[in-house]
């Protein structure tokens, strides 16, 4: 059991190693390589299409295989607020002025439809590639993923990543457990900011202090244990067979050749 997450609008990383580590699902058995491979097709066809309908039909089916792999769609739904803000900040800038059929206007502003397929467009590219990242993080091992970091990112890059994602598991320990306290005591995280908010900042400034400071034991330890800069994982990681690795090359075959061939969908002016 662990302590939840300090928000439930921010992935929970415990929550993420536990589905990882102990779901069973047809999805979680799919090799890593497919899956990452999986991943980096999305991006490109997210990043390439331009028909809001082919985007809203790959967020359906990163949906479709969320939920196959037996993940819960209410933290999916609340994890997906924190992108869809981001990108809702965005649009205020510029869905106005668009080409297209005027809807609404607001003194000089208008928002046309155009403006609206925008905005549609670009919530669904966030919303994909998050929801898919989320799956492929919550269906596979820390040890295949710590694997293939090693193998595809440069030292040190592969150790900082290796390193701060287990870290970040005691980050938000503590943070959770200042919360915690803080609610105990009957105080409001909203109220307690507006009201008090240098000593806010100063609780949240040493529980950093105190991360960091926890940190640097971690890494005297590992030290006086033989570390030398390179943590190698040596659990070995599956490779995909012939018939998955022939999948993955004509997906990412068909979506160039859409592409060159301006497909329905891939086009500028498809809607």
């Amino acid at each position: 059991m662990h302590r939840g997450s300090f928000s439930g609008h921010i992935p929970d990383p415990h929550q993420i190693t536990f589905h990882a580590e102990r779901g069973g699902t047809f999805v979680h058995r799919i090799d890593p390589w497919v899956k990452a491979a999986a991943l980096a097709w999305l991006v490109l066809l997210v990043t390439l299409a331009r028909s809001t309908w082919l985007l809203l039909s790959a967020y359906a089916l990163t949906i479709i295989v969320y939920r196959a792999a037996g993940l819960p769609l209410r933290e999916l739904a609340r994890w997906s607020t924190v992108p869809a803000l981001f990108v809702l900040s965005l649009l205020l800038i510029l869905v106005w002025g668009e080409p297209g059929r005027p809807l609404l206007g607001f003194g000089g502003l208008v928002l046309t439809d155009g403006g609206l397929l925008l905005a549609l467009s670009l919530l669904f590219r966030a919303l994909t590639t998050v929801t898919f990242t989320l799956t492929l993080l919550m269906t596979t091992r820390y040890s295949h993923l710590a694997r293939m970091a090693s193998i595809l990112l440069p030292n040190p890059i592969d150790q900082v990543c290796l390193l701060s994602y287990r870290f970040l598991l005691t980050t938000t320990d503590m943070i959770g457990d200042l919360l915690v306290a803080l609610r105990s005591r009957g105080g409001g995280l909203a109220r307690g900011i507006a009201t008090r908010s240098r000593l806010f900042a100063a609780i949240f400034g040493l529980s950093f202090i105190r991360a960091y400071d926890r940190a640097e034991r971690v890494g005297r330890a590992m030290e006086a244990r033989g570390y030398r800069g390179r943590l190698t994982p040596l659990e070995p990681i599956p490779r995909p067979g012939p018939v998955e690795t022939f999948a993955v090359g004509i997906a990412f075959l068909g979506l160039f050749m859409a592409v060159l061939t301006g497909q329905p969908g891939f086009g500028g002016g498809a809607a």
